[in-house]
């Protein structure tokens, strides 16, 4: 997992995956992608996925579908772990006050 290099729009299209939930068995389509992706990230999206496909992080499923795999389904959930703590980290000081 620490041997893979990943650029910023990998990083936020795994994030986005990990958020949706997205496992082995779990498929989704590019356009749900694009959809939940930031504006900014979105006109790379197909040049990201075969980035990350290339990686072995992500798969084809059918026509425009995708999936992770085991790695990948590990690197998303950690991505979008951080952008949750990171989003929500001072919410946690509030619920014990």
């Amino acid at each position: 997992m620490d041997d893979i290099a990943l650029n910023g729009d990998e990083r936020k299209v795994l994030e986005v995956l990990g958020k949706l939930h997205i496992s082995k068995n779990k498929n989704v389509h590019e356009a749900t992608i694009r959809k939940k992706l930031p504006q900014k990230y979105q006109g790379n999206l197909s040049k990201t996925i075969k980035s990350l496909h290339s990686k072995g992080l992500l798969r084809y499923y059918r026509n425009e579908n995708y999936s992770l795999t085991k790695e990948g389904v590990i690197m998303a959930k950690t991505l979008a772990e951080g952008a949750m703590k990171k989003q929500y980290g001072d919410l946690v000081i509030l619920l014990v006050v």
